[in-house]
């Protein structure tokens, strides 16, 4: 061997082959493999065989079939197969490796023809690294980045939604820096403030308009919120570009960042003018006659208490000018309460007119108005006085289309210089006076005389005759019928007390009860009409279709009953003596009852209310105090009274609406016209009653429509 084949090394022969392919075979980790045409494998690496937990014997001629899952080894079957036909390697295919218990893992493949030493093919060898964990690395990246886009689109979509939200709001919306400089304002914002977003960013508001009322409780609000980091409640009222007063309600809450340190203020500050205006005509509505305007006797009442305190202080008299329209009824009659109306306007025109300007004039109800003067000099001021009121209302009345109305009024006056005397008894005294004044051809007026009037008062009379009117069985029951405004559907009745008097002809309640509750009669009288009602209930009801809806029956209770100790009993008496459900039966109570907490009235309406009785408040709307009160108390049914304005739609859709917020239905009192019909069936109003709807009818009368309202199909 000459030295340039000695320094070369020795030739490579067949027994080094295989000392190559040992050592590859037997150090590799990878898998590596060799097969025959038929793809069974001839020899592998050591590392194949442990990958597969077999020896490389146990390896020998079996094929991708015994070791994968079967669409796994088919899909590597096909690329051996086309590698021998077109001698084409495969290199550097990433493939997921499946095998018979399931398991997968990531590889990196190459595969090429295995050749004999004359160049035929003779079958495949090929080498897989396994690369599962870079792959399962790269997923996770894949779906890591995929969340984070997606995330970063869903902060797109909220801050897009939030954008939308806050430029579309009707709330004004702010938030403020420490320092109380404005960091964001919305549309609506710079509405409420006059300016565009650049001129407010980075100023206060006290930069911006210095003078402003309600500036330092405004910033005194802000920062209260930034030192004690908790919410609160602000409201202001605001003078707007356009000269009207606004009133306006701010939530204000902290800003905190992640640390949960206050860093600024949001505020949203909502328009609640229009709640305002409906919350001063309620309580306007609360001490306000609704057809005159004047005073009510709520707020009469509370003024002449106010007077009296004023003669404690300073001594002085005090007058009551009681005004009673004669023969008031007969406009009404013949006219209609819409004239009857413009009669009692102008009526309260003219007294105000009459009076000084610190006088009070109310109106009680009805035909009955007072006037409230205080510092009364002497007896002749009040004879001057009742004077000009006898004669200014016996002018005639222009009302209607052209109708001359030729009126007169009865007029009593009484006075009192004690501070102690009671506001109740100075008011009956003037009633008193003016039934004199009716007593002797009315149409004047009469100053009360104590000793005189009372012996000759006319109510005395009158609850006399009273006292025998059940007994004699002159009294009868009248039955207005109840109606669904949705469907016309006849509901019930409410049974409505008359008194056929032998002399003075059938008497009205507003004619007598009066009389019968000074006089402490009705306790009797009231349960009269209780049992009579029952009876007639049971009586229709017996007579009734079995498949008919159930009938109710409303009876009006006044607050002397309420306050007996014996009513909650005597209902329940007169419910099982007539087999009547107490679902049936609607008790009505004045509103004026409910206006004091007497906790005689509510301990007896819990107790009917726990009983199953149907309870309803009459004449509602007011009073903003027994508005606040229905919560507390178990009432069933909302009556309205007669609106005469329905143009005061707002405060009428609030009744409504609170009633219904508390789970209460409505009833529309005195519907006399199709257009109160149309309003209180668009503001939601349940049911109703009125002439429009049903006149007061006897029993006869009240079973022919019974029998009426049967034979229509439903």
């Amino acid at each position: 061997m000459s030295a340039d084949d000695r320094a070369r090394g020795p030739a490579p022969d067949e027994s080094m082959d295989r000392i190559w392919i040992r050592n590859l075979l037997d150090s590799a980790d990878e898998v590596i493999y060799f097969k025959d045409l038929q793809s069974r494998f001839l020899r592998v690496s050591l590392g194949m065989a442990r990958r597969h937990g077999l020896t490389r014997e146990q390896c020998y001629l079996l094929t991708d079939f015994d070791l994968f899952a079967e669409e796994h080894a088919a899909a590597a079957l096909a690329d051996e197969q086309q590698i021998i036909r077109t001698g084409e390697p495969i290199i550097d295919i990433e493939e997921c490796e499946s095998f018979v218990d399931g398991s997968t893992r990531w590889v990196s493949t190459s595969k090429f023809p295995l050749r004999d030493l004359d160049g035929r093919i003779i079958g495949t060898f090929g080498i897989s690294r396994d690369i599962t964990r870079r792959v399962v690395a790269e997923q996770a990246m894949e779906r890591l980045a995929e969340r984070s886009a997606a995330a970063s689109a869903e902060l797109a979509r909220v801050e897009a939604q939030l954008r939308a939200v806050l430029n579309g709001s009707s709330d004004a919306i702010a938030q403020y820096s420490p320092d109380l400089r404005y960091r964001y304002v919305n549309p609506a914002g710079e509405r409420l403030r006059g300016m565009a977003l650049e001129d407010l960013i980075g100023r206060t508001d006290r930069e911006i308009v210095p003078d402003i009322p309600g500036l330092d409780a405004w910033e005194s609000a802000l920062r209260e919120v930034l030192s004690t980091g908790a919410p609160r409640e602000h409201e202001f009222s605001l003078v707007l570009h356009d000269g009207r007063e606004g009133w306006f309600h701010t939530t204000m809450s902290p800003e905190t960042d992640v640390s949960g340190a206050v860093v600024g203020v949001l505020t949203s500050t909502r328009d609640v003018t229009q709640a305002k205006l409906a919350e001063r005509a309620l309580a306007h509505q609360a001490m306000h006659d609704p057809v005159t305007g004047l005073a009510n006797r709520y707020l009469l009442m509370d003024r002449l208490g106010q007077a009296m305190l004023r003669l404690e202080r300073h001594s002085g008299r005090v007058a009551l000018v009681f005004i009673d329209l004669d023969h008031f009824k007969t406009i009404n009659d013949s006219y209609g309460h819409e004239v009857g109306d413009e009669v009692l306007v102008e009526l309260a025109r003219r007294l105000s007119s009459v009076g000084r300007r610190e006088d009070t004039v109310a109106r009680l109800g009805g035909d009955e108005f007072v006037m409230l003067c205080e510092n009364i000099a002497g007896d002749a001021d009040l004879h001057d006085l009742a004077a000009r009121v006898v004669a200014t209302l016996s002018e005639p009345f222009a009302v209607g289309n052209g109708l001359q109305l030729a009126l007169s009024a009865s007029v009593g006056v009484s006075v009192t210089s004690d501070p102690h005397a009671r506001p109740a008894d100075l008011l009956r005294d003037a009633d008193t006076a003016m039934y004199r004044v009716k007593q002797h051809g009315r149409n004047g007026y009469h100053l009360f005389d104590d000793s005189a009037d009372r012996e000759n008062d006319d109510h005395l009379q009158l609850a006399a005759e009273l006292q025998h009117a059940v007994e004699r069985g002159q009294l009868t029951l009248a039955y207005q019928p109840l109606l669904s405004l949705s469907d016309q559907r006849l509901l019930g009745f409410e049974a409505l007390l008359r008194w056929r008097h032998p002399s003075r002809g059938t008497l009205l309640p507003a004619e007598f009860l009066p009389t019968a509750e000074r006089a402490g009669l009705m306790g009797q009288i009231g349960a009269w009409v209780l049992d009579a009602a029952c009876a007639r209930l049971a009586a229709w009801t017996r007579h009734a279709p079995r498949d008919d809806a159930p009938l109710s029956m409303a009876v009006n209770v006044s607050g002397s009953q309420l306050r007996s100790g014996g009513f909650v009993d005597q209902v329940r008496g007169a419910l099982a003596a007539h087999g009547i459900a107490p679902s049936a039966l609607r008790l009505e109570i004045g509103e004026r009852e409910l206006i004091h907490d007497d906790p005689r009235i509510e301990s007896t309406l819990s107790a009917l209310g726990a009983m199953g009785v149907q309870l309803v408040v009459d004449d509602f709307g007011a009073s903003v105090t027994s508005l606040a009160r229905l919560p507390r108390i178990p009432v069933s049914v909302v009556k309205l009274a007669r609106f005469a304005d329905l143009g005061q739609r707002e405060v009428v859709a609030a009744v409504i609406a609170t009633a219904h917020g508390l789970g209460m239905s409505v009833v529309g009192g005195g519907i006399e016209d199709a257009e109160q019909l149309a309003q209180l069936s668009a503001l939601s109003c349940d049911d109703g009653q009125g002439f429009l709807l049903g006149r007061p009818l006897d029993e006869a009368g009240a079973e022919r429509l019974l029998h009426g309202a049967r034979a229509v199909p439903t």
